[in-house]
């Protein structure tokens, strides 16, 4: 059975956990497994750990992709929720 893992605010994850997340993305069990990671990147250092790990990967042939996505103001909001 395929897993998505979806972790949010990975600017704030501690080393362990990208640890963690690292092991799993590696592991030779995983090509059904897809992890999901959002971060604020504007929160975060270019040598943040989160950039190390996607680096990690990304040596292995591991795929990665990075969407950046914009913020939605408060008129869109209301449109969405009405």
């Amino acid at each position: 059975q395929p897993v998505v893992l979806f972790l949010d605010d990975l600017q704030w994850a501690d080393p362990a956990s990208l640890a963690v997340i690292t092991r799993l993305l590696l592991a030779p069990s995983s090509p059904r497994f897809l992890f999901v990671g959002s971060c604020r990147d504007d929160e975060m250092s270019e040598n943040h750990p989160v950039w190390n790990m996607k680096e990690t990967v990304e040596q292995t042939g591991v795929n990665t992709r990075i969407f950046e996505l914009s913020s939605i103001d408060n008129n869109t909001v209301n449109s969405m929720i009405s």
